[in-house]
């Protein structure tokens, strides 16, 4: 999920120009997001509103993650 929302954070990024209406970030989701990505205008929004760095992704053994089988 983290993966999709910096693609999707890059396209708006790409595309989005402050000021002009078909460059806006509901036209950037119209044209460019959504054919890729389906998903809701308002959770565009908050893709392109979350901060990725404070997100971080788990490491793949995390400590708290009990294993099946023990080596």
């Amino acid at each position: 999920m983290l993966r999709k929302m910096k693609l999707v954070c890059e396209i708006a990024q790409k595309h989005y120009e402050p000021g002009n209406y078909t460059k806006s970030y509901y036209q950037v989701w119209k044209n460019y997001v959504y054919p890729v990505y389906p998903c809701c205008y308002n959770t565009f929004l908050k893709y392109i509103n979350t901060p990725l760095g404070a997100l971080k992704e788990q490491p793949e053994d995390d400590p708290r993650q009990l294993n099946l089988f023990d080596e």
